[in-house]
């Protein structure tokens, strides 16, 4: 059964010549892959090594990808929608500044 897998990476720039690096963390980079769950399911850790590895050729003398996490997806995500967050925030903001 096909599945969709997150990949959480922590992601990194270099910042100056391939000579002498200086690499710089920018927060984290999610890829996707869809594949059979049970890949996962009965060889996890060769699934790991297998997207650490293709990370590694993902990554070059400007960008790098470290393996972070995965994640398997069963379902599509619920979207929520900005004008309930944004009332809720208010409300929170409105009891915080009242509380104080």
């Amino acid at each position: 059964m096909k599945t969709l897998v997150n990949i959480t990476t922590s992601y990194f720039q270099n910042y100056s010549d391939t000579d002498t690096p200086s690499w710089r963390s920018k927060g984290q980079h999610t890829f996707h892959i869809d594949t059979d769950m049970y890949n996962f399911m009965y060889d996890e850790l060769r699934c790991i090594d297998a997207i650490k590895l293709m990370l590694f050729e993902l990554s070059n003398d400007h960008e790098r990808f470290e393996y972070v996490s995965h994640e398997l997806v069963f379902s599509t995500p619920t979207k929520l929608h900005e004008f309930l967050f944004l009332e809720k925030l208010k409300k929170v903001q409105s009891e915080t500044l009242i509380n104080e």
